[in-house]
């Protein structure tokens, strides 16, 4: 190696720590205007977060009932010269979905009168929860909690829909059976009511359409057995009503058809959200981040102008 290329390795290697020891100096110099920075960002955020109401999260888990022998298996299929006929286990995820669908929000918020107005009158600011009657209090000129009756436009559902699925949470564990369905609200009482709401009246209503279903399907199978004159059809088609004849008795007894409840909607204790710990935290450290560019820049501006008017 040359004289030349030492002396470059030399520079280069006094070059950075004459360069950071010159930028802790700015900082030091700028520490006043970094700390107003960080507090001011700290103050703004801790103040936001502690008027932000609290969020309460209840949930419940169910596992999915099954039925009889056609349903211990995740599949079964009846094949018989060509005819094949499916029936799979897709009770779970079926009732996902129902949670999910707008049709079944609508007929929810027709079936609670209770549910609409504590989904979106929070939301809106226009109402508050009261710790000491454990309530809701709306404002008295947008809801009649007596008369339960809306003294404005009543929300449409496809807007309210928005803020349901925002509040809801549901997801379904296929290897273990179990549904998970959550609710966060402002008050602790309307999550766990919501969360029963939510899961009772989606089996109830799957319920009802199965039990018109199979209905339907047992008259038109004895309708067409005697006019079956292939015994190994006839043979399927007793097979087919059985199965109705099961979904019929399943759907007519017990008090839920669908779902099992293994872990109940419960009243929280301690909020959700929001972590105001954490927020406030987050904007001290941004407000320290803005700080420190900002004590960067002007002293760049500042060497700037001055080479400017030496030049």
């Amino acid at each position: 190696m040359t004289n030349l290329e030492n002396t470059n390795s030399s520079s280069a290697l006094q070059l950075g720590p004459l360069q950071l020891k010159e930028l802790f100096d700015i900082l030091w110099k700028g520490k006043i205007s970094i700390i107003i920075s960080a507090c001011v960002f700290f103050a703004v955020a801790a103040i936001y977060a502690l008027n932000q109401p609290d969020q309460f999260k209840s949930s419940a888990s169910m596992s999915v009932v099954m039925m009889g022998s056609a349903s211990n298996t995740v599949k079964t299929t009846v094949s018989f010269a060509g005819l094949s006929l499916e029936t799979k286990g897709v009770k779970g995820p079926r009732y996902i979905n129902t949670l999910r669908s707008r049709g079944f929000f609508r007929h929810l918020i027709d079936i609670d009168e209770d549910f609409l107005p504590a989904l979106v009158l929070p939301v809106l600011g226009l109402a508050e929860y009261d710790k000491k009657s454990e309530k809701l209090i709306y404002d008295p000129d947008v809801y009649d909690v007596v008369n339960k009756k809306w003294l404005i436009e009543k929300p449409h559902y496809l807007d309210s829909y928005d803020v349901y699925m925002g509040g809801m949470f549901s997801g379904y564990h296929q290897e273990r059976g179990i549904i998970d369905v959550s609710f966060t609200h402002i008050s602790p009482v309307a999550a766990k009511e919501m969360v029963e709401s939510i899961i009772f009246e989606a089996d109830q209503m799957l319920r009802t359409l199965d039990l018109k279903e199979s209905a339907d399907s047992l008259a038109y199978l004895i309708n067409a057995i005697p006019n079956t004159q292939q015994l190994a059809i006839r043979g399927v088609m007793n097979d087919m009503i059985m199965n109705q004849l099961e979904t019929q008795m399943m759907a007519s007894i017990g008090p839920t058809y669908i779902i099992q409840v293994v872990d109940p909607p419960f009243v929280p204790i301690y909020s959700f959200a929001p972590n105001r710990r954490f927020i406030a935290l987050s904007a001290g450290l941004a407000g320290l981040a803005f700080g420190i560019v900002f004590v960067l820049l002007r002293h760049l501006r500042k060497q700037a102008i001055e080479q400017a008017s030496r030049s």
